[in-house]
């Protein structure tokens, strides 16, 4: 199967960032993979269960409401408005789209902004703590992407629209050339030379539970 790849970020401004509803209309994707978290460990979306002539179009209009409403605290949130009709469009026409929420469950990514806002990303990037949590987090987007794309899905040709930040996707297709554990370890904790896995591990079960957690069943290490 031969699967083509189209990334485009949304910003997240004070306004609607229109480029990935741009792309759901311009390419027409099989696939959608969503910087969403998994529900249970679970990347498919409800809506895949549904033949194209039975989507609960319903649902998006549920869907688009509770967006326009925390648009007005996030306007980006208006974004995926536009996202969601563009995808409902196709499906009225007959073209499937396939939804897949492949980030990190919701509890790891809260763990990440509670502690972003206490530091800049600037300095946030300069510690180890952040780049444990960038490598749980893309492991897990790369496994549910690999996953999904092992299907096939009776096609030779896909095209799959990641709607992944890019800082998470040169990352991620990295992760997704199978590199070794020393070349992984070195592209994510390169720049600490005095780290060890040992290290994050005793510190992280000291400090941060939750991390931990995480840290312990996707470590390679």
């Amino acid at each position: 199967m031969s699967v083509r790849s189209i990334q485009v970020n949304c910003v997240e401004g004070k306004k609607a960032d229109l480029r990935q509803a741009a792309a759901v209309k311009k390419y027409k994707p099989d696939i959608i993979f969503f910087e969403m978290p998994s529900v249970g460990g679970n990347p498919s979306s409800p809506f895949n269960r549904y033949s194209i002539k039975k989507k609960p179009f319903a649902e998006i209009e549920k869907i688009k409401k509770g967006l326009r409403k925390e648009a007005k605290k996030t306007p980006y949130a208006l974004s995926d408005v536009f996202v969601w009709e563009n995808i409902e469009s196709l499906w009225r026409m007959g073209h499937d789209i396939l939804l897949f929420n492949i980030d990190a469950p919701e509890e790891l990514r809260r763990e990440g902004m509670l502690r972003r806002k206490s530091i800049s990303l600037s300095r946030a990037k300069q510690t180890w703590e952040f780049w444990v949590y960038i490598y749980v987090r893309e492991t897990i987007m790369a496994h549910f992407m690999e996953r999904v794309l092992k299907k096939r899905f009776g096609k030779k040709n896909i095209v799959a629209a990641v709607f992944l930040q890019s800082f998470h996707w040169q990352h991620v297709k990295f992760l997704l050339t199978h590199p070794s554990k020393g070349k992984i370890w070195r592209y994510y904790f390169g720049r600490f030379p005095k780290l060890t896995p040992a290290t994050i591990t005793k510190e992280l079960k000291n400090r941060t539970p939750t991390l931990f957690q995480f840290w312990e069943k996707y470590s390679i290490w």
